[in-house]
């Protein structure tokens, strides 16, 4: 008995050889592929398990076909159990209680397939296993009961040896095979690990406490410069960086091996061609069971690129910094809810009343708030601080350029440009001097340097505005022109100096005699003129002649000489006498022209002659 039993295990163990044997090929076939091909070998297992069969008891024989077809099915699936069924061929083949034996082989595949069926869903763990050695022992106890009253009660004192061993069988055949596929499971997926750290661009590798490389990726080879892995295991840095890069690696190494942290750091590297590089290193002990150090994983990645990019980015944003700083204009960005997200020291400097919040974090109202408050910025007369609030933060929703008026007299230009993430850039330039000096340039564009009245120019300008504003508001409009008399005299016997004189003392006696409000203006040579606006009441005119005249004739000394200054004038009025402002002009001057046919020192309102007043009432 015992000899045949061996030889049934020695077969099973021959089977489960040749399975693990052809591993490497089954693993590059499909999984139903490798279910049929395990079928294959674990039937012709059964078969021969069923032609070594041996006599368990007297007239009863036994061997292992229920052990094996049970684990095909729970190890195989459906494809494996069928083929695992051929043996149920045989077994017709064989004759003799061929209904006991077709049931045995029919209950050992169903109790396999239901296994397999159950373990889909969990991992297999021992006990599972346990569980179907035990049901291949019960079926094949239960087939027992088949057999004719005879054999069974010759069975029935040996009943518990079959049982055991099919129990026994089972769960070692199923123990093996448990061992086999967790062993291919972790070949593939070690193969799919090194596959993976392999086709990795950056460099890993593992060392022992003394430096030299245990194992390691292509990319750690080709950093090296070596021709492949296996040409630097066993090496160290020393044996392909200089000395002293080399002797810095290992310092950093030593630090992680006796403090046992991980340390993360950029350092230098040379490429595989001698060029510099720079690596992002990471460095981590590696420890056994015990938790004692027993090597170094160290990662590698080139960051030179990024490394280039972080320097230019630093000098750039230095540049930009200094930029910024020496700037003669102050630059602010809000984000979209008004909060300053950054500003220059400029910024800052030109509002020195509100300087320590015009920065990161504070808010646009509360600034100008704060800026009304302390008077560094006036509200407009006839706004509240709502009004004034409400249009200071309307210029943060569009673009544009703004003057801003500051409570000492300085002149901002403030220019908002707004960005499509929402946020407002806004610039600031004090242009108090350029503002001064264009008014100095417009003053000196429409003003006399003799006299400092207006000039023609200035003169013709308000003519015009002043004509307009009398045609909508009705009212009346006085326009003089005054010519001195013997003028030219003066320049001849006393020289021009003295005449620069008069027509200076003109000017101020001129601006004596009109109102505030009026204008006088030096239209050229020894020429004058005089605007006055607003009602006259028939004898504004008048009164305006007669003052101008009044002052212009009082005796004036330069020196050891004393001039009597005299004039003569011509004026209209609109719109008593209707027309343009190049109208009312040449009807002054006509009145002048008048005036002086009457004599020196006189004076004349414009009167249409007959011609001109037939074509005006036509």
């Amino acid at each position: 008995m015992w000899q045949p039993l061996f030889a049934n295990l020695a077969l099973a163990a021959v089977m489960l050889v040749a399975w693990s044997s052809v591993g490497d090929f089954v693993a590059r076939l499909g999984r139903h592929q490798q279910q049929l091909l395990f079928g294959v070998v674990m039937t012709a297992g059964t078969i021969g398990s069923m032609m070594m069969a041996f006599e368990a008891s007297p007239g009863v024989y036994n061997d292992l076909r229920g052990p094996l077809i049970a684990v095909t099915g729970f190890f195989g699936g459906v494809p494996a159990a069928v083929m695992a069924g051929a043996a149920l061929i045989y077994r017709l083949y064989l004759g003799g209680a061929v209904g006991s034996g077709v049931l045995s082989i029919m209950l050992a595949t169903a109790t396999g397939l239901v296994g397999y069926t159950l373990r889909q869903q969990r991992r297999v763990q021992y006990r599972h296993l346990v569980l179907l050695a035990a049901a291949v022992a019960l079926s094949g106890s239960l087939v027992s009961l088949t057999l004719p009253a005879a054999r069974q009660a010759v069975l029935l004192p040996h009943f518990w040896a079959p049982t055991l061993l099919g129990f026994i069988a089972t769960l070692s055949l199923s123990v093996l095979l448990l061992h086999e596929e967790r062993r291919r499971e972790l070949y593939h997926t070690n193969k799919l690990f090194r596959s993976m750290v392999d086709a990795l661009p950056d460099c890993l590798n593992i060392k022992d406490v003394e430096g030299r490389f245990l194992a390691a990726n292509p990319a750690t080879a080709r950093l090296l410069r070596a021709s492949s892995v296996e040409e630097i295991l066993g090496k160290t840095d020393f044996d392909f960086f200089p000395a002293d890069l080399a002797k810095q690696f290992r310092e950093d190494e030593l630090g992680v091996l006796n403090k046992g942290n991980h340390l993360s750091i950029e350092q230098p590297a040379l490429r595989s061609d001698g060029s510099a590089s720079w690596l992002s290193t990471l460095k981590v002990p590696v420890t056994n069971e015990q938790d004692e150090i027993v090597g170094l994983i160290t990662h590698n990645r080139d960051v030179t690129l990024q490394k280039m990019l972080q320097i230019k980015l630093e000098e750039t944003q230095n540049h930009l910094d200094q930029a910024l700083e020496n700037m003669n204009d102050g630059l602010v960005m809000y984000d979209p809810n008004g909060f300053i997200l950054f500003c220059n020291p400029r910024f800052r400097q030109l509002f020195p009343r509100t300087a320590h919040l015009r920065v990161p974090g504070v808010n646009f109202a509360d600034i100008i708030r704060a800026s009304v408050k302390l008077e560094e910025e006036p509200v407009d007369v006839g706004k509240t601080l709502d009004d004034h609030l409400s249009e200071k933060l309307a210029t943060l929703r569009e673009d544009g350029e703004k003057l801003i008026e500051l409570g000492d007299g300085r002149i901002f230009s403030s220019r908002t440009k707004r960005l499509p993430s929402g946020c407002t850039l806004g610039m600031m330039s004090d242009i108090t001097e350029r503002r001064s000096f264009e008014k100095n340039l417009e003053y000196q564009a429409l003003h006399d340097p003799l006299t400092g009245l207006p000039n023609r120019a200035f003169f013709n300008r308000e003519l015009e505005r002043l004509v307009a504003k009398a045609r909508s508001e009705d009212g009346e409009l006085v326009v003089l022109l005054l010519d001195l008399d013997r003028f030219k005299e003066v320049n001849d016997n006393f020289g021009h100096t003295a005449g620069d004189i008069l027509l200076v003392e003109v000017a101020r006696r001129l601006e004596k005699a009109i109102r505030r409000g009026d204008l006088a203006a030096r239209l050229g040579g020894d020429e004058f003129g005089v605007l006055m606006y607003g009602d006259t009441d028939g004898t504004g005119d008048v009164s305006l002649v007669t003052r101008t005249m009044k002052n212009l004739v009082q005796p004036l000394k330069i020196e050891d000489v004393t001039l009597l200054p005299g004039g003569t004038i011509g004026y209209t009025i609109f719109p008593k006498d209707e027309a343009d402002p190049e109208g009312l002009l040449k009807n002054a001057d006509r009145a002048l022209y008048q005036a002086k046919a009457k004599g020196r020192g006189s004076w004349k309102a414009y009167e249409p002659d007959a011609k001109s007043a037939a074509v005006r009432h036509r």
